[in-house]
């Protein structure tokens, strides 16, 4: 698949590949997601979302950006994922893409720290009218001071819109509860959103993926509403109550998790105006020099030589 990139892009060390984009670490401050062929309409859907946390302030655990235009982004440099810190804390047969023995576990406090701000970060996308659609540890960053940052907004639908489903076991089919949608992941909203809370909380707590011993029979099982055990310990009973969806909205699960102990220590910031403008330059010249070779569309030229003209 590399065939596909522009050869401009071949000295930069790849972070990741997804569905939507590539990413590569561009210097020791940016990172940059240049589209996957045929994939143009996903990545400006997920560009018009950075343009509403933009627009609305949104908090830092939502990923900012510093320079977008049709089929590339330049952003923050991170130090990895959530998924990467689990991985990294296990003994794995990655061949077999499972976990042989949890090595370590992360602290309470700072299990509670990401709690409270994947928490905030999904409740002030609802308060907006929008639901992530893909919420799983690879979609969540690490900065380097290990505060979470959620990202890949490629999915992200309105509340109240059909649920697309994601792999298990990230969303829960229904079951007999849910009458004649029994078969469907219903719709997204606060339970949905809470339900897949609840199971990165689990596996967070527990070093592991949640049923990953058992993939293929994870969406009966979540199904049916078959849980493994849970402790009395409170994390646990956030966990319970996530996978019942007994709060009521996600600001109720946000307010909840800002209450923790560990959601008491160095609160995260935006990135400063001052900064954004100057990696806004860099990324400019950028394209004007060393990525020079970028051309997506006709739209994008036109749009880079207005930027670097000004």
């Amino acid at each position: 698949m590399y065939w596909e990139l522009p050869s401009c892009l071949h000295s930069f060390d790849v972070i990741s590949r997804g569905a939507t984009g590539w990413v590569f670490q561009i210097c020791d401050e940016i990172a940059l997601k240049y589209t996957r062929k045929g994939r143009l309409g996903d990545f400006l859907k997920e560009n018009a979302i950075y343009d509403l946390l933009e627009e609305h302030r949104a908090p830092p655990a939502l990923l900012q950006s510093f320079l977008r235009l049709p089929g590339i982004n330049f952003m923050p440099l991170m130090a990895g994922t959530l998924d990467q810190r689990i991985n990294g804390n296990q003994r794995r047969d990655y061949q077999k893409a499972r976990c042989l023995e949890v090595l370590k576990l992360e602290p309470t406090q700072k299990i509670e720290h990401w709690a409270m701000e994947l928490s905030g970060a999904i409740s002030w996308l609802a308060s907006i009218g929008l639901a992530h659609g893909d919420l799983r540890p690879a979609n969540m960053l690490l900065d380097f001071r290990d505060h979470l940052k959620l990202a890949d907004f490629d999915c992200a639908s309105d509340m109240g819109s059909d649920h697309q489903g994601s792999a298990p076991p990230w969303s829960r089919m229904l079951g007999p509860e849910a009458g004649i949608k029994q078969g469907t992941y219903g719709v997204y909203g606060a339970e949905s959103e809470q339900f897949t809370f609840g199971v990165i909380l689990y596996t967070i707590t527990r070093g592991i993926v949640l049923y990953e011993e058992d993939p293929s029979g994870a969406v009966l099982l979540l199904q049916k509403k078959i849980f493994p055990p849970l402790s009395d310990g409170h994390l646990d009973r956030i966990i319970d109550r996530c996978w019942k969806g007994q709060y009521d909205s996600l600001a109720e699960l946000a307010e909840e998790m800002a209450s923790l102990e560990g959601a008491k220590t160095t609160q995260a910031t935006l990135l400063d105006d001052e900064h954004v403008a100057k990696m806004h330059w860099r990324c400019t010249h950028l394209l004007a020099t060393k990525l020079s070779a970028i051309l997506v569309d006709s739209v994008t030229t036109n749009k880079v030589n207005n930027v670097t003209n000004n």
